[in-house]
């Protein structure tokens, strides 16, 4: 992966890489987030889950994860 200026961090870091997600969701944190950021996530994604109850298999908790993903990373909400 490349250097990209973090969206989240501020700063000037190795890019996150392909992150799995779908559409401009994924294509966002691919262009706008570091790999520091993206690892720090992933941990943070846990919790949430956990705390919320959240089914990723379920489309509607699927998408609360989506919007979580966006508001960590400083992404527009989706369209």
């Amino acid at each position: 992966p490349e250097d990209v200026r973090c969206g989240r961090c501020g700063l000037t870091r190795v890019g996150a890489g392909r992150v799995g997600l779908p559409g401009e969701l994924g294509a966002g944190v691919e262009r706008s987030g570091c790999a520091e950021c993206w690892k720090e996530w992933l941990q943070q994604q846990v919790r949430l889950i956990n705390h919320y109850g959240l089914r990723p298999l379920v489309k509607e908790d699927r998408e609360k994860i989506y919007a979580l993903t966006r508001d960590f990373f400083g992404l527009p909400p989706a369209a």
